[in-house]
């Protein structure tokens, strides 16, 4: 899932008529004091990163004026949270709170449907301050979540009267920003109550990766798929490539960026790319025993075309200190020489004269394949005394076993040499 920053989830609000602090984002302590000049102080500086906890991890300071500001801001600046490195403030005017509730929406695979959360007590622990008095419900979608739905809830939660109303209000208008953007997780905490009313003071948003494309104004490009960490440089333009061409896939992550897990374990650091998941983790499996670890892991399935396998072989190759590169494709009816087209020209634009200066072992095997195996001949590649090159009869066990040859010839080389 897409992970929002909190002023890209405090515009969703902003837009469907959730009162939110005034403020802006800053990338720098001059723009941190002009935003502050301009809502007037006190301010409250919130880092933009995509993680929680960021209250207890020192990421969110308040500031009286601007001496204040400029010194609390250049401290934020310098910081990492959870291994994120601050490059943006969220630069809010404080806001005098009365009270504090949490309130959100997420997926539930469980129950299959939607589950709305409100809890009395909000802010820092919520898990632990509002496990006793939380009330949830699920969604029927056909229905949706209507007014009565969220009177009915936060009753439950012991509140009643106007602020009932206004929490309720509130309640249905994130239920609606939730479906309307693909939300995954659609959480308000703290919801602060204030003189004015309920105002988000805080938001979380995390959205179905699958549907960004429909969402081209956010910024925001942290994954799931690479835990907890932001996505690396290779990935955010593997990434690019994907986001920009649905005619297949392109689905690129760095197992191991730094390549320090290879080091740590003795391993070589390998460039990878594998038609098919099924067919790249078997590949994976034979390659591992052999003392050898992808950098990154590449699917590049769904037939897709020769501009876009050109374009993430390029980022695998961009790839560090790997000593290899291996490509397999599964048994499927994908257009293999598209694929190879894409190789191909990867190669001749890496490589001088396209002879690559690391083992490359490429098995074709399916439609096409071999069409695809004639282009390296066609295009002097296969004259390469590092590739090797494999076909519709070959195993994953002896592509692995073929690259690890090839790899010791070429290393007992580079050390002779």
């Amino acid at each position: 899932m897409a992970k929002l920053l909190e002023y890209e989830a405090k515009r969703l609000l902003q837009a469907a008529g959730i009162a939110t602090p005034s403020g802006k984002p800053a990338a720098s302590v001059r723009e941190a004091l002009a935003i502050a000049e301009e809502i007037g102080y006190p301010v409250a500086l919130k880092a933009q990163v995509p993680a929680g906890g960021r209250g207890k991890a020192g990421g969110i300071a308040f500031a009286g004026d601007a001496r204040e500001l400029a010194e609390r801001a250049g401290a934020l600046f310098g910081h990492t949270i959870q291994r994120h490195a601050v490059r943006s403030l969220l630069v809010e005017r404080r806001l005098a709170i009365e009270a504090e509730h949490y309130l959100a929406v997420l997926s539930n695979p469980a129950a299959r449907a939607p589950t709305v959360i409100f809890a009395r007590k909000g802010g820092i622990d919520v898990e632990d301050t509002a496990r006793d008095d939380a009330v949830s419900c699920d969604v029927d979608l056909t229905v949706g979540f209507r007014l009565h739905h969220a009177l009915d809830l936060i009753r439950r939660a012991g509140i009643s009267g106007r602020v009932l109303v206004a929490l309720a209000q509130v309640a249905v208008r994130l239920f609606e920003v939730y479906r309307r953007n693909d939300c995954m997780l659609a959480e308000i905490n703290p919801l602060a109550m204030t003189a004015q009313g309920p105002v988000a003071a805080d938001a979380r948003f995390d959205l179905d990766d699958d549907a960004l494309f429909r969402h081209p104004d956010f910024t925001s490009e942290e994954a799931g798929d690479v835990g907890a960490r932001t996505r690396t440089p290779l990935e955010s333009i593997a990434a690019r490539i994907d986001a920009n061409d649905h005619r297949g896939s392109a689905h690129f992550i760095q197992i191991d960026p730094t390549g320090a897990l290879a080091a740590s374990e003795g391993r070589v650091s390998i460039g990878f790319d594998g038609v098919g998941t099924g067919v790249s983790l078997t590949t994976l499996d034979e390659l591992v025993p052999l003392g050898f670890l992808p950098k990154n892991f590449c699917d590049t399935s769904g037939n897709p075309t020769a501009s876009k396998l050109y374009r993430i072989t390029r980022v695998i190759l961009a790839q560090p200190d790997i000593e290899g590169y291996v490509f397999i494709s599964c048994l499927s009816s994908q257009q293999l020489d598209n694929t190879a087209r894409g190789i191909v020209k990867a190669f001749k634009e890496v490589f001088p004269g396209g002879q690559p200066n690391i083992p490359c072992v490429l098995c074709f095997r399916g439609a096409w394949d071999e069409t695809a195996l004639a282009l390296f001949d066609e295009h002097g590649i296969a004259d390469s005394p590092w590739v090797r090159l494999m076909g519709r009869d070959t195993t994953e066990r002896e592509v692995a076993s073929a690259f690890r040859d090839l790899h010791a010839r070429w290393r007992s080389r580079e050390i002779a040499a």
